[in-house]
């Protein structure tokens, strides 16, 4: 018996949460921590998982699985692999080559083209995101700063 009440009580959570989720284009949820709890994300887009992390303290990655989707919903998971440090994923759209952003004086690329971010994650944790993207050519970065210059940034393409 207590094993059916817990399946009812988490069904029932499962259906507040998916009447509880707006309709709008881009909504960003973390998970493990700062109180937040889990969120359900806006729509059900295609899935695409970023990993973020350290190769050593000069040296990271962005790495995204898929590199390129169709046009539509697109819910990115980001997950900070790093056991020390913060790291964010910053969807761009822009023709300009994914290594080649022009970097500022404050050690960051400029987020004037921004279509939507998982902010900053603590060490270890996971963000969401669901944008609906549209054709064109993407840059993925972190741009916390001098991530961005230490090999945090992919390219990303949405077809038609």
């Amino acid at each position: 018996m207590h094993r059916g009440m817990v399946m009812f009580t988490a069904g029932v959570l499962g259906m507040i949460a998916l009447v509880g989720c707006s309709s709008s284009s881009k909504t960003a949820t973390t998970s493990g921590g700062g109180g937040g709890g889990v969120t359900v994300p806006a729509a059900n887009g295609t899935p695409v998982a970023v990993t973020a992390g350290d190769k050593s303290d000069t040296e990271q990655f962005l790495t995204p699985v898929p590199v390129s989707v169709k046009a539509g919903p697109t819910t990115f998971t980001l997950t900070n692999t790093s056991t020390t440090k913060k790291h964010e994923m910053v969807v761009l759209k822009t023709d300009a080559p994914f290594d080649s952003l022009k970097v500022g004086a404050d050690n960051k690329v400029s987020e004037d083209t921004t279509v939507g971010e998982v902010g900053e994650l603590d060490a270890g944790k996971t963000g969401t995101v669901t944008l609906d993207l549209k054709p064109g050519k993407y840059v993925l970065v972190c741009n916390l700063e001098k991530h961005y210059a230490q090999g945090m940034r992919a390219a990303f393409t949405v077809t038609g």
